[in-house]
């Protein structure tokens, strides 16, 4: 029996397994041990301490009036599946390198609209500079994900983040660059920025509160129509109200416009632009490490745009399940 889901993604992610397995092989868990058998058992027990596996199942249902979706956030109604494998070796103290593979499947409840089945690989070096700084670099690929310029797309990016956190308050600042192919008619491409800037404070165990801005620009020679630009701000609060079950209401604000789309409907045929306000509200069980885990999520999104299509306010809720190991 063939499975299309499994065969695709062994095709797609054929460049991250080799990299694994060098991560493996290329650290003392690879390596062939010899000398005495006191030494090979402390040679191991330091390979345990340095490497770690770790990894993810999840099962997700998305009932949503939204038909647009945005790379791990599908806004769009349907059902999907995700597994996750990945690696840590830590090279010091100071340093460690993961490596991450994951496979997705989403078949929406649209009969008009294709499954979505995805790939990605992940690519991370973090460095503790001191007790309060950390740097991180990433190299990502995403293989056919939804985005908000068009159904289905590539990406390829590279990235950094600066993280500075000193007793319950946590700062951390990433840029990133995006190369996109789009599987359009026309076959264009794109690239752009993103900037990312969020505060954590610390009040408890689980009990936090966030705020996260984020600013991304996205450019196409050969399809104009995908270029856009975008804004969005939340703040969110995680409030434990039994043992592993948290409380997380949130609001958040987004607005983008596009280069070279004419709003429908507007009298002086201005290019798009779109906003959004979202409360929201959310209930996580579990632990935030192993085990098994739960999210049930709701959101009521009050719209505005020059274009008449899209101008209708709009509900999502989705629900979440799965096993980190």
């Amino acid at each position: 029996m063939k499975f299309p889901f499994v065969m695709a993604m062994t095709q797609r992610m054929k460049w991250l397994g080799p990299a694994l397995a060098l991560a493996v092989l290329g650290s003392p868990a690879g390596a062939q041990v010899t000398g005495p058998q006191e030494d090979v058992a402390t040679e191991k027990t330091a390979t345990e301490d340095r490497v770690q596996f770790d990894g993810l199942v999840e099962i997700r249902g998305v009932e949503s009036d939204l038909d647009f979706d945005q790379g791990d956030a599908i806004d769009s109604s349907g059902v999907g599946i995700r597994a996750r494998l990945g690696v840590t070796f830590d090279l010091s103290e100071t340093t460690s390198v993961r490596a991450e593979a994951e496979g997705r499947l989403f078949e929406f409840r649209d009969e008009g609209r294709d499954g979505l089945e995805t790939a990605v690989g992940r690519l991370q070096v973090t460095h503790q500079v001191s007790d309060e700084v950390q740097l991180r670099g990433h190299l990502r690929r995403y293989e056919n994900i939804a985005v908000l310029e068009a159904f289905s797309a590539d990406q390829t990016s590279i990235g950094a983040r600066v993280q500075w956190q000193r007793g319950n308050d946590r700062v951390r600042a990433t840029a990133e660059y995006r190369e996109r192919e789009y599987d359009t008619t026309v076959g264009g491409d794109g690239d752009g920025y993103q900037v990312t800037a969020q505060y954590n404070r610390r009040l408890g165990p689980y009990h936090w509160i966030r705020l996260d801005v984020r600013q991304e620009d996205m450019q196409s020679d050969n399809e104009p129509r995908r270029s856009f630009e975008r804004q969005s701000a939340r703040v969110k609060y995680s409030l434990p109200i039994a043992k592993r079950l948290r409380f997380r209401p949130s609001l958040e604000y987004r607005q983008w416009d596009y280069d070279a789309r004419v709003a429908q409907g507007d009298p002086n045929g201005a290019l798009r632009e779109d906003s959004y306000v979202a409360p929201a509200v959310e209930l996580a069980w579990g632990r935030a490490s192993r085990g098994l885990y739960a999210n049930a999520s709701a959101e009521y999104r009050l719209k505005s745009s020059n274009d008449e299509r899209f101008d209708d306010d709009a509900i999502r809720v989705g629900v979440r399940i799965g096993y980190r190991f």
